[in-house]
């Protein structure tokens, strides 16, 4: 799957998540479209599916691919973990969490990370190598985690790999 099918539209100035992100919320019925950092966002998963997205300050986490009770493919962003972080790598986030739909029976969180920094890449939205330098940085402070996240160091020269080949 190609990341135009992803992304939508083009780099715009370097922003927190858009304002009509950030008022969103998940029981608003979710939206086929962000915008994270300045970046017009959507996704489709492996079986060409759209994926609705839905924005909440409720999730502990940064995001979480899942399916519904009805089998619909969503993406769960929380704004305020977001805002941690650089807005390259608030992309990415994104990618890698449409990733997990995109990927199918392929899909893992390496995999995730993989694919989205590869399509950040085909994209043009990742595009010097000081700027995979600082993305890689960036994530080498995450922990491990017990679902399959590499450690930080190990999860950022992954990263980077992916993103050369």
């Amino acid at each position: 799957m190609s990341f135009r099918r992803l992304c939508v539209g083009a780099l715009s100035a370097a922003l927190a998540l858009s304002a009509p992100v950030a008022s969103a919320r998940a029981q608003d019925g979710g939206m086929w479209q962000v915008n994270v950092a300045g970046v017009p966002l959507s996704c489709v998963d492996h079986y060409g599916t759209p994926v609705r997205i839905y924005v909440t300050n409720g999730l502990n986490n940064v995001g979480i691919a899942a399916r519904t009770q009805q089998g619909q493919p969503i993406v769960v962003l929380n704004p305020d973990v977001f805002a941690r972080f650089s807005p390259t790598v608030q992309v990415w986030w994104f990618a890698h969490e449409c990733g997990h739909h995109a990927l199918g029976p392929y899909n893992s969180e390496t995999n995730a990370d993989c694919w989205g920094v590869k399509v950040m890449r085909q994209q043009g939205l990742l595009h010097s190598y000081w700027q995979l330098d600082q993305f890689a940085r960036e994530l080498a402070s995450l922990p491990g985690s017990p679902v399959g996240h590499l450690p930080g160091p190990a999860r950022a020269r992954n990263i980077a790999n992916c993103a050369l080949t």
